[in-house]
């Protein structure tokens, strides 16, 4: 269990037969290893009684003062940033599942969920790790964070490789990479897709936040490779002998829009001296993006450039991610999850090329979040809107009508006058979809595959798309 890892032994009783280990003290059963260290928001050491109770025989601490007193028939044991040692000990427990298969990791701030869909459409016998959802095989699980704890990667990874599968592919968060969660892992291949601004509550700067993402370099196999936007500034600064590069002006890999029509996208792309035609319903420059990076990392992995086409051509949409919602208004809806500056800055622009008339966006931003993005935002959506509706999208402990009034700013500076405030997110889709004419187009920007809105510490069950669906039935 603590191979390779420093410990102190706090209290041995007797050696127990390992059948599962837990941070959640509501998890444990009978003969389970209790994980008890502090997290964001909450202790686990203050649910070490619960946990024994529950049927705990070993308790693993990140407090070597622990009182444990009251607990004379339970092992325990100190380890100091247990946190960051978390992915090893469960490594060690899980007899490394990680070695026995391929694991593609995709990085960025935009784009990786996408990335990772094109991936499993052409890489057919693999598990994807995400923002929507976990999913091995055809078992799919319920997402908690884009990328899980270190635990639950080895649990993952570990019924993928029971399954046979080939592939472990994953979005890795920023958040993840700082705390760690990753580190017991060695990528066959990686993307970074691009840096622009967000999550700067937590990194804040945007150079911390690029510091942090950058560690992927670190967990690359010897003989892997790292595909970069080649285009950005910021993802360029990574280019050297572990790198392969693409883009849209530059690259080893060159791609270029032909068409862009109301559901396909024409483009070519250049890849070892050849031209290759590609036609797909994922549309706009930032999705050209997305399908160069993944062709450069199969590539890479010698997976021939045709079949990659192929695949890619018979993928039908994302959910949430530049979802077109059929109607009979003879209108463009589209729900989105865009929620950075960039975001939404790429998906309007799109929408702006296939819109014949007026463009009408909905839009919000996270409470307890990046407040500075909140006006930026703003900003980018008067470029391509003829009218825009604020409401709110996961407040969270933060007052509603704040953070629209935050946003409205970046409407103000911009000059900015058609608009309203709408704060009720089911209110604002009615009158969003009500305004709609004959060749109009309507951006619900924010939320995209999520089914809920978080109001204080409240979550309730809300999802775009149903709501759309609602008003046009």
């Amino acid at each position: 269990m603590f191979e390779g890892i420093e410990y102190t032994t706090l209290q041995f009783v007797a050696n127990v037969e390992f059948n599962g280990i837990e941070y959640d003290s509501r998890k444990i059963k009978e003969g389970n290893i209790f994980i008890a260290m502090k997290g964001t928001n909450v202790d686990a050491n203050d649910y070490i009684s619960f946990a024994i109770n529950n049927g705990a025989k070993t308790v693993i601490t990140d407090k070597i003062d622990l009182d444990i007193s009251s607990y004379p028939n339970t092992n325990f044991y100190y380890v100091k940033n247990l946190r960051y040692r978390l992915g090893e000990i469960a490594s060690n427990l899980y007899k490394h599942p990680q070695n026995r298969i391929k694991i593609l990791a995709v990085t960025g701030t935009n784009g990786k969920t996408t990335s990772t869909y094109i991936l499993e459409n052409v890489l057919k016998n693999s598990s994807r790790i995400g923002t929507t959802n976990y999913r091995i095989l055809d078992k799919i699980y319920e997402a908690v964070n884009t990328t899980p704890e270190s635990l639950d990667l080895i649990k993952l990874i570990d019924e993928s490789v029971r399954k046979n599968v080939e592939y472990f592919i994953m979005e890795v968060s920023s958040h993840a990479l700082s705390m760690g969660r990753c580190d017991m892992l060695e990528f066959s291949g990686a993307i970074f897709t691009n840096l622009t601004q967000d999550h700067l509550d937590y990194h804040k700067t945007m150079e911390e936040y690029f510091l942090a993402k950058a560690r992927i370099v670190d967990l690359l196999k010897k003989d892997a490779k790292l595909s970069i936007n080649i285009d950005d500034k910021t993802v360029k600064r990574l280019d050297g002998d572990k790198t392969i590069s693409f883009g849209i002006r530059n690259g080893n890999i060159i791609g270029r829009i032909i068409e862009t029509g109301n559901e396909y996208m024409y483009a070519v792309v250049e890849y070892d001296n050849r031209e290759y035609k590609l036609k797909t319903r994922l549309i706009g420059e930032h999705n050209l993006y997305n399908i160069l990076g993944v062709i450069s990392m199969l590539t890479n992995l010698g997976i021939d450039i045709e079949k990659i086409i192929e695949s890619i051509e018979e993928i039908k949409a994302v959910p949430g991610r530049f979802e077109l919602i059929k109607n009979n208004l003879d209108a463009k809806i589209v729900v989105d999850y865009a929620h950075t500056p960039d975001g939404l800055d790429n998906v309007l622009k799109t929408l702006r090329k296939i819109t014949k008339k007026r463009v009408i966006t909905l839009f919000g931003a996270g409470g307890n979040r990046d407040k500075t993005k909140r006006s930026k935002m703003a900003n980018k959506a008067s470029l391509y809107s003829d009218y825009i509706i604020l409401t709110s999208d996961n407040p969270r402990e933060e007052d509603p009508y704040q953070i629209l009034k935050d946003i409205e700013l970046g409407l103000i500076q911009s000059n900015f006058k058609d608009y309203e405030i709408i704060e009720n997110r089911k209110e604002a889709i009615k009158k969003a979809i009500s305004m709609l004419n004959k060749d109009d187009s309507l951006m619900i920007a924010g939320k995209g595959h999520e089914d809920y809105q978080i109001i204080g510490k409240v979550k309730t069950h809300f999802s775009d798309k149903e709501e759309v669906l609602k008003c046009l039935s």
